[in-house]
C-alpha cells in the first residue's frame, strides 16, 4: 500500500496540472477548426478552377471515390468513375462549348468532425461556340464534403439544380 500512495499522488498531480491548462486544448481545437475552414475554402477554389477549365480529370479529382451527384432530370451519378464518365460525355456532346464564368455563393458551411455541410447558389455563363452568344445560368446547391486522411477536403454528395 505504501508504494501505491506516491503513484496515486503523482497521477493526481499530473491530471490536475492538465486541467489547469485548458487553453492548450482550446487552442488546438481552434487551430484544427481554422485548418478545416481553410481546407474547405481550398476545395472551393479548386472547384472554380476545375469548372472553368472544363477538364473532366480535374473535376473528378475533387470527388471522393464513393461520391454521389444528384442533378435535376438525370439519374444519379454514383462513384467517381461515373461522375467523370458523365462529364466526359457532356464534353464530347458539346466539344466547342466553353464555360466563361462560374461563381459559387456559399451561404453556410457547417463542419462536424470529418464531414462538412454547405448550401448556397452559383452563377455562371457559357458559350456553345467560340463566337456564340454568352448565356447565363443560376442554380442552388447542397453539398456534403468529407475530410481526407491528408487533411484535404473532397465532395462526397452534391445535389444541385438550375433556378429561373
Amino acid at each position: 500500500m505504501q508504494t501505491r500512495k506516491p503513484l496515486i499522488i503523482c497521477t493526481l498531480m499530473m491530471l490536475s496540472a492538465g486541467a489547469c491548462r485548458p487553453g492548450i486544448s482550446q487552442r488546438t481545437e481552434a487551430d484544427s477548426r481554422e485548418q478545416d475552414i481553410a481546407g474547405v475554402e481550398r476545395l472551393h477554389q479548386q472547384d472554380i478552377a476545375a469548372t472553368l477549365s472544363d477538364d473532366p480529370a480535374a473535376l473528378a479529382g475533387l470527388w471522393t471515390d464513393d461520391a454521389v451527384r444528384l442533378e435535376h432530370g438525370r439519374q444519379a451519378d454514383i462513384g467517381k468513375p461515373a461522375i467523370r464518365a458523365a462529364d466526359e460525355r457532356a464534353k464530347a456532346d458539346h466539344p466547342k462549348a466553353k464555360i466563361v464564368s462560374y461563381a459559387p455563393e456559399i451561404k453556410d458551411v457547417r463542419i462536424e468532425g470529418a464531414i462538412a455541410y454547405e448550401w448556397g447558389y452559383f452563377t455562371g455563363s457559357y458559350k456553345e461556340t467560340p463566337d456564340g452568344e454568352v448565356k447565363t445560368f443560376r442554380g442552388k446547391l447542397l453539398r456534403v464534403l468529407q475530410k481526407q486522411s491528408d487533411g484535404s477536403w473532397k465532395f462526397a454528395r452534391v445535389m444541385w439544380n438550375l433556378v429561373d
